[in-house]
């Protein structure tokens, strides 16, 4: 029978006391818990609500005023590196400055993107701004697309329609609302946000560069037949030739004779000797005329959208 000593007494009152004490503790951690929780939901819900009520609250602010000017200085430390210094893009970012899918979107949809970023293509999130900071952001961005907004058109719409269909051969290559050639880009929006000046000087004074790497070329094959258009692909062993009517034709190298530049240029540098000063004013204000319509065009669906 094991002896039972004052030691061993004092022992077991010992560790009855501490176990005691976990249970009062724990019981204490409950109570403590069951009133903390409630006030952690509370505040986490008044987070959130702050964080809506804050998105709500940011407001375009008047153009003019020190927080814009102040804008304007953020833009050029924090975005001009890829929107460009007046917002037409850059090297690594986006037109938001004349691009119509800009141009359309809602203060809301802008002061969002703001808030949040698009993170995927590298954009940071700028809420850290606080409400009125982001509000002078947008306005800054307005001030920015108003500079090539709604400008006047000259020129005769309608003979400018008939330019571009026929003497001057735009549509051989381009299109507009799905007429004309594949070749080329959509000028459907091409005017969009864009002055006058700045598209004639596009259309007299092409961009070299471009031009040089959108040669038109001309294939000739073995058997004597032949295209001109634009070389879209090649390897080794094929190459890949958009023709003037926007069929491809994949051509196998050793089929081929010849390859060169083709006498005329895919995008004609003589506008300005060709075309009359006036016949250049009709064409522009045709393509100025086109996107605005295209604009409006698509603004009345989305409210249709809406309704």
């Amino acid at each position: 029978m094991p002896r039972i000593t004052n030691s061993s007494v004092k022992r077991k009152d010992r560790i009855l006391n501490s176990r005691s004490i976990s249970l009062r503790d724990g019981s204490c951690r409950g109570r403590i818990c069951a009133i903390i929780f409630p006030i952690f939901v509370l505040t986490a819900c008044g987070w959130t609500a702050h964080a809506q009520n804050s998105g709500q609250r940011a407001k375009p602010v008047q153009s003019g005023s020190a927080l814009v000017a102040e804008a304007s200085k953020t833009f050029a430390a924090s975005c001009a590196g890829c929107h460009g210094l007046d917002g037409r893009g850059g090297e690594r970012g986006p037109n938001i400055a004349t691009r119509p899918e800009v141009l359309r979107r809602s203060d809301a949809e802008l002061l969002q993107i703001l808030r949040e970023g698009r993170t995927a293509s590298g954009m940071p999130s700028f809420a850290a701004l606080g409400d009125a900071k982001l509000g002078a952001m947008l306005s800054y961005l307005r001030t920015l697309q108003r500079k090539n907004a709604a400008a006047p058109i000259s020129g005769d719409v309608r003979h400018g329609e008939s330019l571009f269909f026929g003497k001057a051969q735009c549509s051989e290559c381009h299109s507009i609302n799905g007429k004309g050639g594949f070749i080329g880009s959509d000028l459907s929006d091409y005017a969009a946000g864009s002055s006058a000046a700045e598209i004639r000087s596009a259309i007299v004074s092409p961009d070299i560069d471009a031009m040089q790497s959108r040669s038109k070329m001309r294939v000739t094959l073995r058997d004597g037949k032949s295209w001109e258009g634009l070389v879209r692909n090649e390897d080794n062993f094929s190459l890949q030739l958009q023709s003037l009517d926007g069929v491809f034709h994949l051509v196998q190298k050793s089929e081929i004779a010849e390859v060169k530049l083709a006498e005329q240029p895919l995008m004609p540098a003589d506008y300005g000797k060709s075309l009359s000063p006036a016949e250049l004013d009709d064409l522009v204000g045709y393509l100025m005329n086109v996107a605005r319509e295209q604009g409006g065009s698509e603004r009345k669906s989305r409210r249709r959208r809406r309704d």
